[in-house]
């Protein structure tokens, strides 16, 4: 049960965004997905592969504020895959039945037991499946660098769920 205290958008800025994921948040910002590079997340180069990240501010999620003396996120219905299925947490991109559980967060224990979000975890792993073979093909077979295939990727996945602006 969440308890709103935040400590899940405070832990430092280490969320990993799907191409979905940046396109959703664009188009419920109502903004171009390049607009948010370096406002709302940012790209790691890890060997090749590039990572959007959320971006952080002191620790904190840019998009956590402070609402009635809440923490509260401000993109809340397009927030990112990985934040939608926390506590739990995914282990393998094929493994559709195992989740971990986090144990950082308070709101373990409390309130009634509930079920994992299966569904969305088979969502957001379809999504991930889908986002690393794009950027695999367009960086290993079509020669593109790690930023030109993220850019590649973002605007056509952009383009067709409706947020390329």
């Amino acid at each position: 049960m969440c308890v709103r205290c935040g400590k899940c958008c405070s832990s430092g800025p280490n969320v990993a965004l799907t191409i979905f994921d940046a396109c959703r948040i664009a188009r419920f910002l109502n903004k171009n997905w390049r607009e948010l590079i370096g406002r709302g997340f940012y790209a790691i180069i890890a060997d090749y592969i590039p990572i959007l990240v959320l971006q952080g501010v002191n620790d904190r999620c840019v998009f956590l504020k402070t609402v009635d003396g809440l923490p509260t996120c401000t993109i809340y219905p397009a927030r990112p895959m990985r934040c939608r299925l926390y506590p739990f947490i995914p282990v393998s991109p094929t493994k559709e039945t195992v989740l971990e559980l986090s144990t950082r967060c308070p709101g373990l224990g409390k309130g009634s037991l509930s079920d994992p979000p299966w569904a969305d975890l088979k969502y957001y792993l379809v999504e991930v499946r889908e986002h690393y073979a794009l950027i695999y093909d367009m960086i290993f077979n079509k020669g593109l660098d790690p930023v030109e295939s993220l850019e590649k990727a973002l605007d056509i996945i952009c383009s067709v769920t409706g947020t390329g602006q």
